[in-house]
């Protein structure tokens, strides 16, 4: 049985999505990768699933691990990802579910998935 943890790094919304509260540490990495000030990264984003911890190390998933493998896989560039973090995913653009590693050991953590056809405006 898959039993959630509450911590205080996300808030479940009644909508079902599960809004990842950035902590320090986490934004810090994110605009060291992006080279921005970590003033920049605003905000929080919306996942469709809870946090996870990493078996390898205990680090909770965050925004980092996921920013982290797309700019090592290239999967994403740093502007896409700026444009994200700054307007969110929006309605019209179709992100795919990725699988993520640790940022911190490199142990997988499971695939995760931006929060789909809801507005973060309403949100941020």
């Amino acid at each position: 049985m898959d039993t959630h943890v509450c911590h205080n790094d996300e808030v479940r919304r009644a909508d079902g999505h599960v809004a990842w509260i950035l902590q320090d540490p986490e934004r810090s990495y994110i605009a060291s990768v992006l080279d921005v000030e970590g003033s920049d990264i605003q905000g929080d984003v919306l996942m469709e699933q809870p946090r996870k911890t990493c078996t390898g190390c205990g680090k909770r998933s965050g925004l980092d691990d996921m920013v982290h493998n797309s700019m090592e896989l290239g999967i994403h560039n740093s502007k896409f990802i700026i444009d994200v973090l700054v307007h969110g995913i929006g309605l019209d653009r179709q992100v795919p579910a990725h699988d993520v590693r640790c940022s911190r050991c490199g142990e997988p953590m499971g695939r995760f998935q931006w929060s789909r056809n809801v507005s973060w405006s309403s949100f941020i």
